[in-house]
């Protein structure tokens, strides 16, 4: 079991962000599209592989784990395709509707792709609660107008 409780925080020292240093830091190669991923799969990895390693979200290390999020993806969408062609229920030989095992596999497959995307910030939530390096930020008003 992985340790508990919230994850370190950067500090900012000097103008510049400080990273704890028992932090792991895989090396920043992007890693490439396994070729065994689905068609559907390989588009969700060509569209968000890039911006993730520009972010610095991505290593060689979350190869498959990027994968399985792409994985679960083209799942999800395979699904939505044949609710929507077909439609949420069947008829069963008694007359009785019933839901089509697409829905639940559609229904898995959310619950799945929203742990992936809090891991890589694909949500506008996500990347709120994200501390990237960039621009420190001024504590607020009353300090600056201290410095001046």
């Amino acid at each position: 079991m992985g340790a508990r409780g919230p994850l370190p925080k950067l500090r900012v020292v000097d103008g510049a962000y400080e990273q704890p240093k028992n932090i792991p830091r895989p090396k920043p190669n992007l890693p490439e599209c396994p070729d065994w991923l689905s068609e559907e799969a390989k588009a969700e990895w060509k569209r968000v592989a890039g911006p993730l390693h520009k972010l610095g979200l991505l290593t060689e290390l979350d190869q498959q784990t990027l994968a399985m999020y792409c994985e679960c993806w083209a799942r999800y969408m395979r699904s939505q395709k044949v609710l929507a062609r077909e439609g949420d229920t069947y008829m069963k030989p008694s007359g009785e509707p019933k839901q089509r095992p697409e829905y639940y596999i559609m229904k898995d497959s959310l619950k799945e792709l929203r742990q992936f995307i809090n891991l890589f910030g694909l949500s506008p939530t996500a990347r709120m609660r994200m501390h990237l390096p960039g621009e420190p930020e001024e504590d607020c008003e009353l300090e600056a107008l201290l410095d001046s």
